[in-house]
């Protein structure tokens, strides 16, 4: 059987599959190889190793930096609290992404800067916190962006521009 002969004009099915077949091929595979999670690490992870060095009663700040480095975060009120927070997200594509891991090492210190105690907290320690979609009533008119525009036509004074203004006084510099 004779191969057929490119035309112009002519409708060739055979290679107008096998490109369709190809092009459908490589565009699977795109999306195939797009669709590998995105694994992202935020915040310090302390290794287990070096936490278990840490003593409570007997270390101090300096020992507790110089063994996990600088907290993430320290307690609100003050400085007793070091705060190492970390958190590992998975993101598939577009999807939302899913948190992994997460985990928080609370280390609090005495008045004199000793370790007092140590706490691991993690995912299942969290709570969720519902948001609230309210909105706080505020004074004054609420104007489109052309209404402000045109609302400022008429408003300035030529004369104005070239004298100092001070306002609130009637004497002089000072209002004496």
């Amino acid at each position: 059987m004779a191969k057929p002969h490119r035309s112009s004009g002519t409708f060739q099915p055979r290679s107008w599959l096998a490109r369709c077949g190809w092009v459908t091929t490589v565009g699977l595979g795109l999306a195939l190889g797009a669709c590998a999670p995105k694994i992202v690490q935020h915040g310090n992870v302390p290794d287990e190793e070096q936490v278990v060095q840490i003593n409570p009663g007997l270390d101090n700040k300096s020992r507790v930096q110089q063994l996990l480095g600088s907290p993430s975060t320290q307690g609100t009120f003050g400085e007793d609290t070091w705060y190492y927070v970390s958190k590992r997200t998975e993101q598939t594509a577009f999807f939302e992404p899913d948190v992994v891991d997460q985990g928080v090492l609370a280390i609090t210190f005495d008045e004199q800067g000793v370790v007092n105690d140590l706490k691991v907290y993690d995912h299942r320690d969290g709570r969720l916190v519902a948001m609230v979609d309210r909105v706080t009533p505020t004074q004054g008119n609420s104007m489109t962006i052309v209404q402000q525009l045109l609302g400022n036509f008429g408003r300035f004074d030529p004369d104005s521009s070239s004298k100092p203004s001070n306002p609130g006084s009637s004497s002089g510099p000072g209002g004496l």
